[in-house]
Order: structure tokens, then sequence, then C-alpha cells
């Protein structure tokens, strides 16, 4: 069952609902968390850490394999109930079940930001990140997985991801699974939200009439709109928990520990032995037989290996950490981040956060799991576009666009939007990290300049998002304290061809919002402008690169930090098999060990790197019987 009082402290629309009990009797026919114990043994085959995306895949296949023992240390707590509501997804953002990381003061964007830095959601808590996400199943492009193994991750280019792809997926629109490219009986539902809005129908008929592909961006080809699936099922959250770990809870061969912070690794003579880690208020070690394998994410993978010796040895010198194997662990951080306009709607229409807490739809929720508390959180349409045109060559495209209904309440809370400011983003010390700003209370002077005439009224925002980055960045450690949250530091725009893209998209969000399939529900710019920009509203390319230098968000799609390929190559941490060089018996398996960022959301991608993994550790064992 469900504990109400813990139900209630998240900061849904739900939380002093009279409706929150038979929203939670309405979904407990879907286990959402698997069983955990307290009771750890000395040792097993295998110790997982991590339960995120990687880990629960990581964890539940190498459980199949009846003669192994297998231990999945997870650092958060097992996930509320109302996590499997899908409307209300970002409700989670910056509660107890995210790691609440925000990045070092950022040199290229960043001015209407507090601290310049930017807020970094990441999932801890059984399912990881898939617990807080938006659900959208997006797998890359083809080419990013080519280009993995032409750079020397053997085994991983597309024709050998595939499969995996396929594997993990249980597809149940008829329409996609036609094709080909889909599988209908794997462990992770995906389906197409039971919502659909004017929105939508408005870009799509926009989209069709200026000659836009409109279908499935996970097949033959990614250019164009996607009439988009989620990690959905029957109206509910399909975490990588949900998915993974749920079915396997009663294996005797496998134990899922939660709030089991993981300090270090145990590395004797080269040779990972054993994980040291903080339960139940006392430091425990547990002894790993065949492999320590890392699935805690491109952030804390990154920071735990640096703990434990591994990584450049100039960063760990610094810290006073007995160096075991110098590599270039942290190094190589890619993302995709992006900038949003607003667009208000007409006054017919209903806010999100409204249709959310209609009564009327609240039922349909309860009764069919229909209805807005179904959506993604609010993204309607995502396209996958290129800036030499819909109808280039190839199938490359560089920007990702995402058509998004507007609620006020988590763009005030949690995009960082710092007090108003006075300043030329042409000036010298645009960029500095010291910029001096004025003074204000928090968020709420630059929040109400853009966004605060239409905080009660229907909008929605356009994003773009740059999908194949240039820039680079790293993540480097505070201390040598595991409590210590890392340094972390994307470099947002250090390329200036990053910046002509993500502006690129916004051109395309504004010739989108004025068709006239859009104006005809309403669809209109905002006429307020940031602090700073108001003087190049005239210029979309000057307006649209202050936007961007004011303000970014990431699309938590964070990689590479523990990046994988040719063993021969110094910018490699990890072989094609995912194992750390010069260190035997320890693995990475998660988003950190991309060698560079699939053109896409991660989430599906990740469980594709543990389900392929999890097949070359398999490969190594044999049971008697």
């Amino acid at each position: 069952m469900y504990n109400l009082t813990v139900e209630s402290s998240y900061p849904t629309p739900y939380a002093s609902s009279q409706f929150l009990s038979m929203i939670l009797l309405s979904m407990i026919g879907q286990k959402h968390t698997p069983n955990t114990t307290t009771d750890i043994k000395d040792g097993y085959d295998y110790v997982v850490v991590g339960a995120g995306s990687a880990g629960s895949v990581i964890a539940s296949r190498l459980a199949e394999k009846h003669c192994v023992t297998v231990l999945l240390l997870e650092a958060g707590k097992p996930p509320p109930k109302v996590t499997d509501i899908p409307g209300v997804a970002r409700s989670f953002i910056g509660t107890d079940i995210d790691w609440n990381y925000t990045t070092v003061p950022q040199l290229y964007t960043g001015a209407g930001l507090l601290n310049r830095s930017v807020a970094w959601p990441s999932g801890k808590t059984i399912g990881g990140s898939s617990v807080i996400n938006a659900m959208l199943n997006l797998r890359g492009n083809k080419k990013n997985y080519d280009d993995w193994a032409a750079h020397g991750a053997t085994g991983w280019n597309y024709d050998g991801v595939l499969p995996y792809f396929k594997k993990l997926e249980n597809n149940t629109d008829a329409e996609y699974v036609r094709n080909g490219y889909h599988g209908v009986n794997g462990p992770v539902t995906v389906s197409k939200p039971e919502y659909d809005t004017e929105l939508k129908r408005a870009v799509f008929e926009t989209a069709k009439s200026s000659g836009y592909r409109v279908g499935d961006v996970n097949g033959p080809k990614q250019k164009g709109f996607y009439d988009i699936q989620a990690t959905v099922r029957k109206g509910q959250r399909c975490s990588a928990a949900k998915a993974y770990l749920v079915p396997k809870g009663h294996k005797n061969n496998l134990d899922i520990v939660s709030q089991a912070f993981v300090k270090k690794i145990i590395i004797e003579n080269s040779k990972a032995r054993a994980v040291e880690f903080d339960f139940q208020g006392k430091s425990r070690h547990v002894r790993a037989f065949k492999e320590v394998i890392l699935s805690a994410g491109t952030i804390n993978s990154a920071q735990l290996l640096m703990l434990s010796g591994i990584g450049p040895q100039e960063e760990l010198k610094k810290h006073k950490i007995r160096l075991h194997a110098n590599l270039p662990v942290g190094k190589n951080l890619q993302d995709h981040w992006g900038t949003v306009i607003g667009f208000e709607l007409n006054s017919t229409f209903t806010p999100l956060q409204k249709k959310l807490e209609s009564v009327a739809n609240i039922n349909d929720y309860i009764t069919s799991k229909t209805g807005p508390l179904t959506s993604v959180q609010g993204v309607s349409v995502i396209a996958f576009l290129d800036r030499k045109g819909h109808d280039s060559p190839g199938d490359y495209p560089d920007h990702q666009l995402y058509f998004w209904e507007g609620a006020m309440a988590p763009i005030q809370s949690q995009m960082r939007l710092k007090p108003d400011v006075s300043f030329n983003p042409n000036d010298a010390n645009f960029c500095s990290p010291t910029m001096v700003f004025s003074s204000g209370s928090e968020e709420e002077v630059y929040f109400k300049s853009y966004f605060g005439p239409y905080e009660n009224k229907p909008f929605y925002l356009c994003l773009s998002q740059i999908v194949h980055p240039k820039g680079t960045g790293k993540v480097t450690l505070r201390s040598n304290n595991p409590y210590d949250p890392p340094n972390i530091n994307p470099m947002y725009f250090s390329h200036p061809d990053d910046l002509e893209v993500v502006v690129e998209g916004l051109k395309k969000c504004k010739q989108f919002g004025s068709s006239q399939a859009l104006k005809k529900i309403g669809s209109k710019m905002f006429a307020t402008a940031f602090p700073g920009c108001e003087k190049f509203v005239s210029d979309d390319d000057k307006h649209f690169r202050c936007i961007a230098r004011s303000m970014v968000i990431t699309l938590s799609h964070q990689t590479g930090t523990v990046k994988m390929g040719n063993p021969r190559d110094p910018s490699t941490v990890l072989d094609p098999q995912l194992r750390v060089k010069t260190i035997k018996n320890l693995r990475v398996v998660d988003a950190s060990v991309m060698p560079s960022v699939p053109s896409g959301n991660t989430n599906v991608p990740t469980m594709m790197v543990a389900e392929k993994a999890a097949d070359l550790i398999k490969q190594g064992i044999t049971c008697s019987s």
C-alpha cells in the first residue's frame, strides 16, 4: 500500500487534494518499486552501484543467471507512488529524490540565472532519473552509434545496438511496430500518451503543409516531427525499476538495498575487491567476488572513480587521494541544453496547471487513465530539424524543438531565474562570472519581467535544444569527502557554433508560432523581453542570442565522463567491454560511458547500454545446471 502522509509531502497538484487517495488507489495495480532488504551478506559475485536506468537493467539481467549473486546498492530511497502520474513529473525536481545538483557559474551563458549556475536534476531513488524524467521514448541517430564504433568503440555501431533497443521495448502502437524497428516483448512499455491537444494538431498541420515529415523518429529516419511515444504503461510511468526490478523482486540471488551511500571502491593490487558504503548509520564493506559495476550515472560514477583513486593524476593529487590509475575520468562531459521562448494562446484555453487540477480530468485519470494527467510533463510535440532545411540531403538533424504546454510553478521554482539585472549582453563583461547584478527578491523580479504578465494565462513554450554539441565540459572533485557534490562545469556555448544552432532553432519556434494554424489558436510570441534584451527585439539574431546567453536549461542528457573506446586511445577510460583500463574486475555501465551524446533523449539509450553490457558480462558466466 502507500503512506498518505509521505505521498502528500511532495509538491504535486494533489498534495492537499481530497482526491489523492482515490488517485493512488486507482494506480495500485501497477507495482512501481521492488522489494528491498536490510539483510546484506558479506560478499556477492556482482556488486552494482546505482539503481537507476542502467543499474536496474544490469542487476536484473545478471540475476537471470541463477548461479550468481547480485547486490544492488542505491543511495536514494524508494520513490513515492505519485511519481507514477506522468503529467506531474516536474513536481519531484528539487525534492529528496533529486540529487539537487547545480553547475559552477557559466562563462558563456546564465546571465539571468542565480550565480550564473544551472540546475541539474538527477534522480536519487530506486529507478533513478527514469522516475523523474519526461519519459520520452527516443533513441538517437544511427550515425551516433556508427561514430562510436568508428572511433574505437568496437561493436557499438547501429547494427550492433539496434537489437538491444528492440529487446528492451514492448511497443503497444501497431503503426510504429510495423516498420520492423521496434520490439514488442521487452520489459519497458512504450506507448502514445492518452492525451492530445489543439497545440499538437496545429503544429502538425503547419509541419505537414510546410513539407516536413511527421512520423516515427526512431525508425528508418530521424529528421522530422514526432508523434510522441513515451515509457508509459496504461497511463502510468514505466520506470526502469518498474520494468526490470519489480518482476525480479522475488529472486533469492538479487538483493536490493536502498539508502546505501557508496563512498568508494576498495582497490588492491589493481583489482576491485569491495565497496565501502554507509548504511543505517554505519560504515560497511561488501566484497565483490567477480566484479564491481558502477551504474551511478554520468556525475556520480565519475566522482566515485576519482574518490577511489582512478582519475587524472593532478586532480587526485590535489585532494590527497592515492592514485591507482591515471585516466581521464570526468572529462568529455556532454549534454543537451536549450533555451525557451514563450507564446500566449487564446483565452479560451485552459492553462496546464488548471487542467491537472480539474476535477473532471482527475476523474478521467482515476477511471480510465486518460487526459492531461497522462501527458509527458505537458510536452505535445517534438521535432528533429536541420539548419539546412527539411529537404536537405542526409539525415543528421542538429537541433530539437519541444512544443510544451506551460505551467508557471516549475518555471518559477526550478529554473534558478535571478533578480532583475542591468547589463548589455554585448559588453565585454557580459560573459564574466564576476558580473554584479542589481538586488531583488531571489528569482521574483526576473521571472516577472518575462513570464509575469502571463502567469494566469494559457501559454506554451518552444524550446530549442542542440543535439550534437561541439563544446564539452568536465566534472572535478570539490574535496575528498564523498558527501560533497562534485564541481560540474558543462561549459555551455564554449564553442560558438553551438550558440548559432540554438538560435536557429529559436527562429524556427518563431516561424511555427506565427503560422496560420497556430494563429488560429491564438499563438503569439510573448510581448515581454528578457532583462537586458529589450533593445534587440526587432532583430531575431541578436535577440535570440541575448536570450540564450541569459538563460539555459539542461534536458538532463549528460554523458561521456567515463568514455569507452579503443584502449590505446588516451582519451578513453574504458575498453569496448566497459572495463576500466588497468584495473581488474571493475566496469562502468551507464550514460557516462557514451563517447558522444546521442542525438535525442538519453534514458532509453542508457537502458540499451545496460542491456548490451549484461550480455557481454553473461558471456563469461556458465552455470552447471
